[in-house]
């Protein structure tokens, strides 16, 4: 949803912040990610005036000179006002927050990564319970690159569990292993 008249570069870094970083819910809550777009709105006009009052465009200026002077009081008025007045609604407590979750996240997903390995399940592969693996990734583009997107998704799933397992791999498109994993 976009109130109408508002920057693009501040409706959407208000949402951002206040939905991925806050927490706001916008399904319940766009009315006051609206309100702190349209504030945000106003104090950039406000800042971009008072910028080009002080910066007065000489007397002799094309129209162009004239246009390129609005814009950059206005890029200069808007980031001044983000970084004032949004950005640092995100604390360092925040962000302590959200990179400890992150990193407990990433260690959930290790621990079962590797709960599954030692398991030795043969459909893992499946559901994607493998870890990435940057090796998967080039064999299939080289291997499969004709294939649709969510075929690449779960065929560097298989390769990777195939690397994890230390099992054959294909090397290239015409690879006799390419047709029987292809199946």
């Amino acid at each position: 949803t976009q109130v109408e008249g508002i920057d693009l570069t501040i409706a959407a870094e208000t949402r951002r912040i206040l939905v991925e970083w806050l927490g706001v819910d916008p399904a319940t809550e766009q009315e006051r990610i609206d309100r702190q777009a349209l504030r945000l709105q106003q104090l950039t006009e406000d800042a971009a005036e008072q910028f080009e009052q002080a910066n007065p465009p000489a007397p002799d200026a094309t129209y162009q000179d004239a246009v390129r002077a609005k814009e950059t009081a206005w890029r200069a008025a808007r980031e001044m006002v983000l970084e004032n007045e949004l950005y640092p609604q995100v604390t360092p407590e925040i962000r302590q927050d959200w990179e400890q979750f992150e990193q407990w996240a990433e260690q959930e997903a290790e621990k079962d990564w590797e709960a599954a390995r030692v398991a030795q399940d043969p459909d893992r592969w499946r559901t994607q319970n493998v870890r990435p693996n940057p090796t998967a990734v080039r064999v299939v583009e080289r291997v499969w690159l004709d294939k649709p997107a969510w075929f690449r998704a779960l065929a560097q799933a298989l390769i990777a569990q195939r690397i994890e397992d230390n099992q054959p791999v294909p090397a290239t498109s015409r690879d006799r292993l390419t047709e029987e994993l292809t199946e």
